[in-house]
């Protein structure tokens, strides 16, 4: 289905792996311009090798996207190589699962500097071209966390709450420039085949256990390519009229 995207420049942050893979190569299908930023650049290639084997246009940056001059520099780069920076997927994300009392000062540091600060450097620092094309869209992968909190992940599902809010927020305030600031909440998402990098690297194919699956409605756990297929959609024209929207894509695990 032709969604019209072609041509788009869509950066995506953590596309090197998981999640953010597999949203790169789905637009990589529908033929964009694809900005590859990661921390990681050696798999951020190897992603880039792949989005030009579906006949789409790839530019690494390697970014820490907790450090502004990188992430203004990111955006900067993808607008003077593409023309345009037509899409913002904001994927690239930390989390630490153990019991809130036994996480440290630190640990939150580190989670708020990727998932709070990144996530909102990230937004400010393409919203100046959307603004002057008056048109783009953001969508920033949240989690259903973020919505009804989770065990043992206390502090990154309230990262995830920002993230919620900081879309309705901006969505809010950038929708008179025909801007539309979106977020998809995933559950627990098991990557499978070509998505294993990272902390996936070395595991083979993954098995969750029964009752972990039992409470999902839709008896199994989300692929990446779930997640990235909403995406997709919301980014395009099909989703022309929605913005300041949180979708769980979580095969029912959220439904509020």
């Amino acid at each position: 289905m032709d969604v019209g995207l072609e041509g788009k420049t869509v950066i995506v942050t953590g596309a090197a792996s998981n999640i953010g893979r597999a949203i790169a190569l789905a637009f990589a299908q529908e033929k964009c311009n694809i900005v590859i930023s990661d921390i990681d650049e050696e798999g951020a290639k190897l992603v880039a090798k792949r989005v030009k084997e579906y006949g789409a246009k790839a530019l690494v940056v390697k970014t820490d996207i907790t450090k502004p001059d990188q992430v203004e520099a990111m955006a900067k780069k993808a607008k003077d190589t593409f023309g345009s920076v037509d899409v913002l997927v904001n994927d690239a994300a930390i989390m630490q699962i153990a019991p809130f009392i036994e996480t440290t000062y630190e640990d939150w540091q580190k989670m708020a500097a990727v998932n709070v600060f990144g996530t909102s450097l990230c937004c400010k620092a393409v919203l100046p071209y959307m603004i002057e094309q008056k048109k783009g869209a953001i969508v920033s992968i949240g989690s259903d966390a973020g919505r009804i909190g989770e065990n043992r992940q206390a502090f990154y599902s309230g990262t995830k709450g920002h993230v919620i809010a900081l879309t309705k927020g901006i969505a809010k305030e950038v929708g008179r420039y025909g801007i539309r600031v979106n977020c998809v909440c995933p559950g627990a998402t098991i990557p499978s085949g070509e998505a294993k990098r990272g902390f996936w690297k070395d595991a083979p194919d993954i098995e969750p256990p029964p009752e972990m699956i039992k409470q999902y409605p839709l008896r199994r756990m989300s692929k990446p390519e779930d997640i990235a297929d909403v995406v997709v959609f919301l980014a395009s024209d099909r989703a022309g009229f929605i913005t300041g929207q949180i979708l769980s894509v979580s095969g029912g695990f959220s439904m509020v």
